[in-house]
């Protein structure tokens, strides 16, 4: 029976609707009723204005094209809501569909004949028609604003110019999020096919469902758990479970806390739900209504299992290489193109079918990524130390709400550093020009340096606006620009800025990225120019207090540049070094400390005369725009180059050796000079195998010897 809504009715209602062994109900009763008490048909009426057939209707539902079809939307159930759609005048329906999961590294019939197989076919069994568009195609500009991840990004025309649009996911567990719902399918309306490159790996997932729910939100969210799929990683392994239900609401993050909750889990253990909840919170005076009995029987992945997949970097190679391997593909669908990666494949997904049952599978599964992880974590570490230009660089958005700032919090700045500047100004300075001292738990710190650049040019190439990106070790961030001067120039703006862990030993014992995001007032004197900035959040807990000031003046009358900078810092220490408290020895913490801000500031006034100079100063690697999938490179495909490589090099070595030349008529064997085969045809193959990695290492120890030579 449809709930009876009141246009004044302003309740977000998550419907929970199931069947029962006393109620036994099939599953177009359930969606049926679960859509009508969450409040579509209202909603739907007041969007399409007296017009229903002119309202263009979208419908997502998740799955992979080649996947599992038990991790997949059943298509029947999408059908039986496009035939209620129908049935009250909403003709104009789409259901559009990307590419996820492994797609990119399979190889099978194409898009279009994969949708039909998961059964999208354009027409329901009861003749309503419908239209299935690919959401990687059509790519226009989506508008997203500066403060965004997504800032430059397009999406498909068929998703922005849905009058309405319906998210559909299945409920299934997941390895790393711990469950994947509404949220989570999200990333599958996204328009790059390597969704792994460009929306967990270059970019935060959790920060770009945020943006995405910003901007073209979807109106209405469905789960569909008539049939789920559970245990280690239900997304990527199907495991069937009838679970008889089907939940319906208007808000994504109510729709999953519904669904966590019968699965027995903490509805913020997502870090991914966490984020969105933290950002946006849940509607105000929201009903859940509906039985939320657990499951019998669902299993959810092994907490050490969770645990060892977040500690992955997903920006990692190894990241990206379990959330291959690890998908099932479905049988006759695809075939992975990647011997060696279709054989890890195999092993993996072997685990994951068994561990919940075999404690020794689950353990083995748990400590082979266990080790990965540590593995991981230590080749970041050391890179962070010792091998800058590989780490990729970061985007992420600005993790703030620009408009919860006004002008007032920006003119405040210059008053609230003031006193702490003149406490280090009266500091005695050291033999580096450098000034520090502990204040409670924070360090004050003061540097300065005069260039041999006339200040006019001096100001004209570095621009002050932009100082924290010259600071060294900066991996990324985000500029919001809030206000300008009468030429153009920033004058208040907000900037999200990540660094290496400081100091850069830290990384080895679990030193996070250091990720603040600062208010900034900028000012521009003819004798002056200064940027005095105050952090106001710190997304991964990493800073408490990084605030400070830079300021380019006038020295010799103008013929130089002195650049004074004053800070005022307290970084969260790793676990390791908290239990250890430094505090407590300060003849071993000071000295730390002073190496520490004398390497980093050194090395940041040098940024500044790099700048100046126009030389490259920059750490890491950059993204790429489009599909790279030479920057997406996995292990096993230099696994699959070397076995081929000793596969040819074996064969022709246990290969009978051919005579040269002919045999003419006379019974002798003709033999022309070009037809003497090389008595080193093995090594000289062998030798053009190798030239491009030989090639590669001097150049880059050429490059390397030129980067120390310009920077002494």
């Amino acid at each position: 029976m449809e709930k009876i809504r009141t246009e004044d009715d302003t309740t977000t209602v998550a419907a929970v609707v199931r069947s029962t062994r006393t109620r036994p109900l099939p599953p177009a009763h359930l969606l049926a009723d679960a859509v009508a008490r969450a409040g579509l048909w209202q909603r739907l009426a007041a969007r399409a204005a007296g017009d229903p057939g002119g309202l263009a209707v979208i419908l997502t539902p998740g799955t992979s094209a080649y996947g599992d079809p038990t991790t997949a939307v059943s298509a029947v159930l999408v059908e039986h809501l496009i035939d209620l759609l129908c049935d009250r005048g909403y003709r104009n329906i789409a259901v559009g569909a990307a590419r996820c999961g492994p797609d990119v590294w399979l190889e099978g019939p194409g898009f279009r004949a994969a949708c039909r197989r998961l059964g999208y076919g354009g027409r329901t069994h009861r003749g309503n028609t419908y239209r299935v568009v690919d959401l990687s195609e059509d790519i226009e500009p989506a508008g997203f604003p500066s403060s965004s991840v997504l800032h430059g990004s397009g999406m498909a025309r068929g998703w922005l110019a849905a009058g309405f649009r319906i998210n559909i996911a299945k409920n299934c567990t997941h390895p790393e999020f711990g469950y994947a719902l509404c949220l989570a399918n999200l990333l599958g309306v996204l328009p790059h096919a390597d969704k792994h490159h460009h929306y967990r790996a270059r970019r935060d997932g959790a920060e770009v469902v945020v943006d995405l729910l910003r901007a073209h939100a979807p109106d209405f969210h469905l789960i569909d758990a008539v049939v789920s799929s559970h245990g280690c990683a239900g997304s990527y392994v199907g495991k069937p479970l009838e679970t008889g239900t089907v939940i319906a609401s208007p808000d994504g993050a109510l729709a999953d806390m519904a669904g966590a909750l019968l699965m027995r889990v903490d509805p913020v253990s997502s870090p991914l739900n966490a984020r969105v909840l933290n950002d946006r919170g849940l509607p105000d005076g929201y009903r859940l209504d509906g039985d939320l009995t657990p499951y019998q029987g669902w299993r959810n992945p092994p907490r050490a299992l969770v645990e060892a997949v977040r500690r992955l970097d997903p920006d990692g190679r190894a990241h990206r290489l379990f959330s291959i391997a690890s998908w099932q593909v479905a049988p006759d669908a695809a075939e992975i193109t990647d011997p060696a990666l279709a054989r890890l494949s195999r092993i993996l997904t072997t685990l994951i079918r068994v561990a919940d049952e075999n404690p020794a599978a689950s353990a083995a599964l748990c400590a082979v990524i266990g080790a990965a992880a540590s593995a991981s974590s230590t080749v970041r570490a050391w890179r962070t130390g010792y091998g800058k230009e590989k780490i990729r660089r970061r985007d992420v958005s600005l993790a703030l709400d620009p408009d919860a700032y006004t002008h007032r919090d920006f003119d405040r700045i210059d008053a609230l550093l003031q006193p702490l500047e003149g406490v280090i100004d009266a500091l005695p300075p050291d033999a580096w020009l450098m000034r520090w001292q502990h204040l409670g738990s924070s360090i004050l710190f003061g540097c300065e340096r005069t260039v041999s650049a006339p200040y006019a040019e001096f100001v004209r190439r570095v621009d002050i606006s932009r100082t924290i990106s010259y600071m060294t070790d900066y991996l990324g961030g985000r500029v919001h620009v809030v206000s300008r001067d009468a030429q153009g120039r920033p004058t208040r703006q907000i900037e999200r800025n990540l660094y290496l862990a400081q100091p850069n030993y830290m990384a080895f014992y679990g030193g996070p990225p250091i990720d603040v995001c600062k208010l900034e007032s900028i000012s521009y004197g003819e004798r002056s120019q200064r940027i005095a900035w105050r952090t106001v959040h710190s997304p991964n807990g990493s800073a408490e207090y990084d605030d400070g000031s830079v300021a380019f003046l006038p020295a010799d009358g103008g013929a130089r540049t002195r650049i004074v900078v004053r800070v005022r810092q307290r970084f969260t220490l790793p676990l390791t070094w908290q239990v250890f408290r430094p505090e407590t020895r300060p003849k071993l913490r000071d000295p730390l400390v002073q190496d520490s801000y004398q390497r980093f500031f050194t090395r940041t006034l040098d940024n500044f005369e790099a700048q100046y100079e126009g030389r490259p100063f920059r750490i890491g690697r950059p993204w790429q725009e489009r599909d790279d999938m030479l920057a997406a490179e996995l292990p096993t495909q230099r696994l699959t180059a070397a076995a081929r490589l000793v596969r040819s090099l074996a064969s022709q070595a246990l290969a009978v050796p051919r005579l040269p030349g002919q045999l003419g008529p006379d019974g002798f064997r003709h033999v022309a000079p070009g037809d003497v085969p090389s008595r080193f045809g093995l090594f000289e193959e062998f030798r053009e195998a190798l030239r491009p990695a030989v090639t590669g290492f001097w150049q880059g120890l050429r490059d390397a010897a030129a980067r120390d030579r310009r920077s002494r």
